[in-house]
């Protein structure tokens, strides 16, 4: 029995609550969702699902395409078919989901930085300059030196807490994507520089690394992004950070 039709807001509020909050998807996947919704009625308002055509769609990736990046394109697209799927299988009526084509995902070449490279972060980051507290510099080397040693990602680096490391032992278990544990591993020296930065703390907060001395507030995903950034400048670097998951860079020596 086909249903009554609904606004694509409403629509795509009910696959998030159906979906994405019933499967305990990741805070991101659930951002992306909203932020795909809202740039589909900044375009074409909150409309009946049911004048959703491919001839619109067609549109809005063109409009998209004009100052969005192919990937995020591609994204946005996905997220408008999975909801127009969702609809479709629950009797509304609606254009066949198959119709709306997935644009190809955009190539990269992968650019990791080599050891020296590494070396080179770690000592600009440690590095004295006015107002960047020693707080921060040992805090700073120590997020570097986890994240190319270890190969985790900016949020899970973010979401560590202090009883996931073990005096004198190297390895990690981390809950990653999909809520799936997974073991990681540090060098020695990562950890002597995890050690010396938590001797600066006399604060109670569980989180491993924080904003502030002794705040007791987590640092956020935008701060080692921001941190990468500045010691990049500094050291006169135009490689990035490839991906979520950096190849381990292990034994790199100490700065």
């Amino acid at each position: 029995m086909e249903k009554q039709d609904i606004k694509i807001s409403e629509a795509f509020e009910r696959y998030r609550l159906d979906q994405i909050v019933y499967k305990n998807e990741s805070d991101r996947t659930e951002e992306m969702h909203n932020l795909a919704l809202k740039c589909f009625i900044d375009f074409a308002g909150d409309i009946p699902v049911s004048e959703v055509t491919f001839d619109l769609v067609r549109k809005w990736k063109d409009h998209l395409a004009k100052n969005k990046k192919p990937n995020t394109v591609r994204g946005y697209i996905i997220k408008l078919r999975v909801v127009i799927k969702y609809l479709q299988m629950n009797g509304y009526s609606v254009i066949n989901h198959e119709l709306i084509g997935i644009p190809k995902r955009e190539s990269t070449v992968v650019d990791f930085l080599e050891i020296d490279e590494v070396r080179t972060l770690l000592r600009v980051s440690f590095a004295k300059s006015v107002g960047y507290s020693k707080f921060k510099r040992y805090r700073n080397r120590a997020m570097i030196a986890l994240l190319f040693s270890s190969g985790i990602r900016n949020s899970e680096l973010c979401s560590l807490n202090r009883n996931q490391i073990k005096k004198g032992i190297n390895d990690f278990t981390i809950v990653g994507k999909g809520d799936k544990p997974r073991l990681c591993f540090m060098d020695d020296i990562t950890h002597q520089y995890i050690d010396e930065y938590l001797a600066l703390r006399t604060d109670n907060e569980p989180a491993l690394f924080i904003a502030e001395q002794n705040k007791g507030s987590r640092i956020s995903p935008s701060t080692p992004q921001e941190v990468m950034r500045n010691c990049r400048r500094k050291a006169g670097m135009k490689k990035h950070r490839s991906s979520a998951h950096t190849p381990s860079l292990i034994c790199y020596g100490s700065t």
